[in-house]
């Protein structure tokens, strides 16, 4: 029997992988510790002036180089078929024990932050019609059914799912962090430097609160009725039939490759789980205009980070787009 392609998996699955680690023990290991430490001590991200879990690439020589080895790119090469592709985004998604799922969702659009309420694309394809923009997801840490595990339906990319709009508590942008936060002081600090959920803009969700006066529990209570004003988008619920879906697990270093328009999810992690850490990196052709909006002096995209410093990394061939800033 053939062998399916990793071309032919995207194509007709919308997914491909896992792809086999390339990277050694000790590069894993030093940008898993690198991204642990992100995540402990809420740094200051240097390009935006405030804390983040995207784009450490353009900070961390380590990170970038995993994340445009030759190896890597070769994978991406064959199963996008794409002959010029730029690196534009990274983004750390961290799993703690007990953290729920992530629900259904695919991008069929242009990165506006719409799934937290944003409407600032941050791409202009030159051919939106065509396949044009793709996810890796590497795993920092091994990734079982009980850890978070990414799930795909198979060939969904065919089919745009209808949206809705509900509370933002309601939907898969809002992280409880009931889960990771033990402390008045932790939740406190931690939503004025806007690194409480991912995303969500959460400076003023204390305003005029004496947290004297509250308990932990009244103050996460507080910011889930204040989050619960916010609007966010979600895939209306939909039907699956048996076999329908297929998960990831992986091992550490292992990765997929899948277009944002197949309908993906990670699942909840178990109470005994462990920390599930992966990086996700996104690549789209090169003549792809990123972050157009920079032209008109808008400087912040649809998640609330000013990117007038952001720059794209070419990986793969030329002719690209002119409009760009390059590292």
């Amino acid at each position: 029997m053939k062998e399916t392609t990793p071309r032919e998996a995207l194509e007709k699955n919308g997914f491909a992988g896992p792809f086999p680690r390339f990277a050694s023990d000790d590069t894993i290991g030093e940008v898993k510790e690198f991204f642990q430490d992100v995540l402990e001590h809420q740094p200051v991200h240097p390009m935006y002036n405030r804390y983040s879990v995207r784009d450490w690439h353009l900070i961390n020589e380590k990170v970038r180089e995993l994340l445009t080895a030759p190896e890597l790119i070769k994978s991406l090469e064959q199963a996008t078929g794409a002959d010029s592709l730029i690196l534009w985004r990274t983004k750390l998604f961290e799993k703690y024990p007990g953290d729920g799922a992530i629900d259904w969702h695919q991008e069929y659009g242009y990165f506006d932050g719409e799934e937290v309420g944003g409407h600032r694309p941050a791409l202009f394809p030159m051919n939106p019609s065509s396949q044009w923009d793709w996810t890796l997801w590497l795993a920092l840490t091994d990734v079982s059914e009980d850890d978070g595990v990414m799930e795909f339906v198979k060939g969904s990319q065919k089919s745009q799912y209808p949206k809705g709009m509900v509370a933002l508590t309601e939907s898969g942008a809002y992280v409880d962090p009931r889960n990771r936060i033990k402390t008045k002081e932790e939740l406190l600090s931690r939503a004025k430097n806007n690194s409480l959920i991912l995303d969500i803009d959460t400076r003023r969700m204390f305003d005029g609160v004496d947290p004297d006066q509250h308990s932990l529990d009244d103050l996460f209570d507080l910011l889930a009725e204040r989050c619960a004003d916010l609007l966010a988008v979600v895939t209306e619920p939909f039907e699956l039939a048996p076999g329908a879906t297929q998960t990831m697990p992986m091992k550490a270093g292992e990765y997929t490759i899948f277009t944002e328009r197949c309908m993906h999810r990670s699942r909840a992690s178990l109470p005994d789980a462990r920390l599930r850490l992966a990086v996700n990196a996104r690549y789209t052709l090169g003549d792809t205009w990123v972050y157009p909006q920079r032209t008109t002096g808008d400087t912040f995209d649809g998640s609330n980070l000013d990117i007038k410093q952001h720059k794209c990394i070419p990986v793969l061939g030329d002719g690209f787009n002119p409009d760009n800033v390059y590292l």
